[in-house]
């Protein structure tokens, strides 16, 4: 009789020492950034959300975009996101109302939805019978991959986390059936999952496609074998949640749509599949050497083999699902399935406001790695090679956790992660505006400020202006007032009367007038400094009477000047 085989740990064992080592390794990922502060749409989203400040307010975050207040309306739906902002809000709110509130609790809250939607991933891999080396190793380096720290580390992008815990959270419990019971519940808790998902973040509409894949493709259990109707079962849940997608998306397109779509139409479907597969090709990199990142990612100096090799990743991709399927390995089709039904959404082939983003990546990212850890686990049963097995992995979750430990530390200010997306990309106009703002308005450094400005000017000139037709920007209107203040301190009269004359001169077509009169302000003070009291009276003329605050300082400095 062969000796007994005991295993080291029972299965209720095993999932508690897994869950305890994902939220030990996420802790130790993302522990330094609880010192971050706000950054970049922080302020939109929270600082100067006047509803999430008002915990009155909670059922009107869900008849407004994210963005009511601050960077102004878009079609930023989500409530739950705004919901848990105000929570943090309130429990983290500041002695005087006036001073803003610790992103202490902000980052906790943060790391704790990364870490639930990564329990989640774990539980819905147990559910479908994984070995323990798939659950156990797919989850651990999702949890701690540097490519998270977008989603993560910045607050804003918490949306991204809590969409991925409720889909995770809803495949699981669309696969409750050991009793009638449980699978009632567990068609009641899914839909809700759905829905939650969904004013989470609009990303979560694939849902039902992932519901409809894990539905045709999961293994059929022992009682399933026995009966069709939990067959049917899973139609009805799929069918329900494809008419709560109907639904959501009725609303988004009426009541729930708070601005206009943007004019234009997007690139011919050609260059948006090779546009796709080039960037397939760089997320490709990221997924197994996640260094370089940073938040304006391009396609610009894409070698032309990058579409072809993306799209040969894409045929390896669906050969091996395929392959997959006639062996009988279908957890391997279902990684590589949430993969694809993932990112299909956010490739480019539909147009978007970029071509690829890290934080895109977060639920495909899922996929990948489950995927890996399916291919490896046979490797992992073979004595001889098991070995190697444990310690690449382990390497690589260590190589993981020090990056993200590195990349946290761009996200601490806004100067910080201006500075470290301008290392990589120095091109992108909007970062050098925000970089410049930054100098400018919050840390004091004019030298600073003034490059940059000057810098998003010229990019301005050679990117944005050749295909503007309309009037000028506000960024661009802004660029020039702030670089005219800035020379105008300097007492350098002549450089700053050019910026506020640009100003006055460019058509604006009755817009952004609180601008143009703190330009004809300006433009007054350099041509009193040089003397000029009847050009700058004329030029003070343009300051209307109803801006008091402005005529009690122009009849001052008139007064002044004896004019």
């Amino acid at each position: 009789m062969p000796p007994r085989v005991v295993a080291p740990f029972s299965e209720r064992g095993f999932s508690f020492l897994a869950a305890g080592l994902i939220i030990l390794t996420g802790v130790l990922a993302y522990s330094n950034t609880f010192a971050n502060g706000f950054v970049w749409d922080d302020a939109s989203s929270v600082l100067l959300h006047e509803h999430v400040r008002q915990p009155s307010k909670f059922f009107q975050l869900f008849r407004e975009d994210q963005h009511a207040f601050g960077r102004g309306q878009g079609n930023f739906y989500r409530p739950l996101l705004s919901a848990s902002f105000m929570l943090d809000y309130a429990l983290s709110r500041p002695d005087d109302p006036s001073s803003e509130p610790s992103p202490f609790l902000f980052h906790c809250s943060s790391l704790a939805w990364h870490i639930l939607a990564t329990l989640f991933l774990f539980a819905l891999l147990t559910r479908l019978g994984a070995p323990r080396f798939v659950r156990l190793i797919a989850p651990l380096l999702y949890v701690v991959h540097p490519l998270h720290t977008e989603a993560v580390t910045y607050i804003s992008g918490r949306a991204d986390s809590m969409a991925a815990a409720f889909m995770f959270a809803g495949l699981w419990t669309s696969m409750w059936d050991e009793s009638r019971r449980r699978l009632i519940v567990g068609h009641i808790l899914t839909p809700l999952c759905f829905i939650a998902a969904l004013l989470s973040k609009e990303s979560a509409a694939i849902f039902p496609a992932l519901l409809l894949l894990f539905a045709l493709i999961r293994p059929r259990t022992p009682a399933e074998s026995q009966t069709h109707r939990p067959l049917l079962w899973r139609a009805l849940l799929v069918g329900t949640c494809v008419a709560l997608l109907a639904v959501y998306v009725t609303l988004r397109m009426t009541v729930l749509h708070f601005a206009p779509a943007a004019n234009g139409a997007g690139h011919p479907l050609t260059h948006r599949l090779t546009e796709a597969s080039q960037a397939l090709a760089a997320y490709s990199r990221l997924f197994f050497v996640p260094t370089g990142l940073h938040m304006e990612r391009t396609l610009a100096g894409m070698p032309a083999w990058g579409a072809a090799f993306g799209a040969i990743l894409i045929a390896i991709l669906v050969v091996v699902a395929v392959f997959a399927f006639l062996r009988g390995k279908r957890r391997l089709v279902l990684a590589l399935g949430l993969f694809g039904v993932a990112w299909l959404p956010v490739s480019g082939i539909i147009p978007l406001n970029a071509p690829m983003a890290e934080h895109w990546m977060y639920v495909p990212l899922a996929g990948i790695l489950w995927a890996l850890a399916e291919l490896l686990e046979p490797l992992n049963r073979r004595p001889r090679t098991a070995p190697i097995v444990a310690v690449g992995v382990l390497a690589l979750a260590v190589a993981y956790v020090a990056l993200t430990v590195d990349r946290n530390q761009d996200w601490r200010d806004n100067a910080s992660i201006y500075r470290a997306t301008l290392d990589e990309n120095p091109w992108s106009a909007r970062v050098n505006f925000n970089l410049a703002v930054t100098y400018d308005s919050m840390v004091g450094n004019s030298p600073g400020a003034r490059r940059h400005y000057e810098w998003f000017l010229r990019l301005y000139e050679m990117h944005w202006a050749p295909n503007q037709t309309g009037p000028a920007t506000e960024e661009e209107l802004e660029a020039h007032l702030a670089l005219g203040r800035i020379y105008l301190a300097h007492h350098r009269y002549d450089e700053a009367a050019e910026h506020f004359g640009t100003i006055l001169g460019v058509p604006t077509n009755g817009q952004f007038p609180p601008i143009v009169h703190e330009a004809a302000l300006g433009l007054g003070k350099c041509l009193l400094a040089q003397g000029q009291i009847d050009g700058a009276r004329e030029v003070f003329a343009e300051v209307p009477p109803e801006r008091t605050d402005l005529a009690v300082e122009i009849d001052g400095l008139l007064r002044r000047a004896g004019g």
